[in-house]
């Protein structure tokens, strides 16, 4: 029986930079997921033959994303940043295009997700978060199992005060033990691969009642192109429960004559989880996302070609309580490394997350130190 120093779910961002680090002291570590490739939610997307970003992805310009990016950078061995710029968020109403200054008492529910788009500066990057995926999987290939849904935890010692994660069952067959495990996944999976003697039924509850909030993605080829790349946010005059959509446009794509075959412009709005298990509330804010941009754009809107759709997993509503050092109460061996377990979002929350663990496991990171950051973790999750 093979035991592995650790075992790591989830293949996301978080996931990899974790194991990219770990990987330097060991090479006895495994990556599980359950999807039939690498990369999570950053993995590459493809739209008319162009290979784009899943979904917005963003870093604003602040001292946590510049000690965020310095950690990426020493994990890839080349930098990923040229500077920063400004990012004039412009929003739309009848009388024009006007710079977004607030939502007054009109916030959305989803504020805290939304308002991480709304820097007025962002780092650009001289790689896409993509092409970061594909370096740290090519160098952790033969480290990752795909297509591996981890179905339950097993446990040494469930009657005693300190019960030892031992080993995985994959798949609903296959046991894979480790000394050490890392979860990457969803933190509402929790309540089913815990047994009640570690995570008791009123955690579950707890667990389970907490609100999150998915990212739902429209990315759009059109032929009109749009100069601008900074944030649009788009709400409109419509009184309603959806909330406003933000999004931008990407470079147009300019041929060897130097003329353009069309544009691809990215957009997202947000759903609780409960509401996005019914199919037709997805359709509901989707139809809002591209009702707002006809108002906005309407060339843009008339010249679509083809689009793209997607919805993250849950991306916030991990109401459940950790140790200090980010492991599971009562197991010692088992860390939380979920971006839901992160006061950040976005790209921003999932390196913080893995330089979190990291400190907490006793390697060396660059990051704001796990003793200043932890209490807003004890606070939120």
């Amino acid at each position: 029986m093979h035991i592995y120093d650790y075992i790591i779910i989830g293949s996301g961002l978080t996931g990899l930079t974790i194991a990219k680090k770990i990987s330097q002291e060991t090479e006895n570590i495994l990556i599980l997921e359950a999807q039939d490739v690498a990369g999570g939610d950053n993995r590459p997307a493809n739209l008319n033959g162009q290979s784009l970003d899943n979904g917005l992805r963003f870093f604003p310009a602040t001292e946590a994303s510049r000690q965020a990016l310095g950690f990426l950078e020493d994990l890839l061995g080349h930098t990923v940043t040229s500077g920063s710029k400004e990012n004039t968020v412009e929003t739309y109403e009848a009388s024009g295009f006007k710079d977004f200054v607030g939502f007054g008492d009109k916030s959305p529910e989803f504020y805290d997700q939304l308002s991480y788009f709304l820097s007025q500066e962002v780092f650009t990057l001289t790689q896409t978060p993509y092409q970061w995926m594909q370096s740290l999987v090519e160098s952790l290939k033969t480290k990752i199992q795909t297509r591996s849904i981890v179905t339950r935890f097993g446990f040494e010692g469930l009657d005693s005060e300190k019960p030892v994660l031992t080993h995985v069952m994959v798949n609903g067959t296959k046991q894979l033990y480790a000394k050490n495990f890392i979860f990457a996944g969803p933190i509402k999976d929790l309540g089913l691969l815990i047994p009640d003697d570690v995570l008791n039924a009123r955690a579950k509850a707890k667990l389970k009642k907490s609100t999150a909030w998915q990212a739902v993605c429209v990315d759009l080829f059109h032929t009109a192109p749009v100069e601008k790349e900074n944030m649009f946010l788009l709400n409109g005059t419509t009184d309603d429960d959806i909330g406003p959509c933000i999004g931008r446009f990407l470079p147009a794509v300019t041929a060897e004559d130097g003329s353009t075959s069309g544009q691809i412009s990215q957009w997202m709005s947000f759903v609780d989880s409960d509401s996005a298990e019914d199919t037709e509330n997805i359709g509901l804010v989707l139809k809002k996302i591209k009702r707002q941009i006809k108002r906005a754009f309407p060339e843009v809107s008339d010249s679509v070609q083809k689009e793209r759709i997607f919805v993250s997993p849950a991306l916030s509503g991990a109401d459940l309580k950790l140790n200090a050092n980010l492991s599971l109460p009562k197991v010692e061996n088992l860390w939380i490394a979920s971006t839901q377990a992160s006061r950040y979002a976005n790209l921003l929350g999932s390196l913080m997350q893995a330089q979190l663990v990291l400190s907490a496991l006793g390697f060396v990171t660059n990051t704001l130190s796990l003793a200043e950051d932890v209490s807003s973790n004890e606070a939120d999750i």
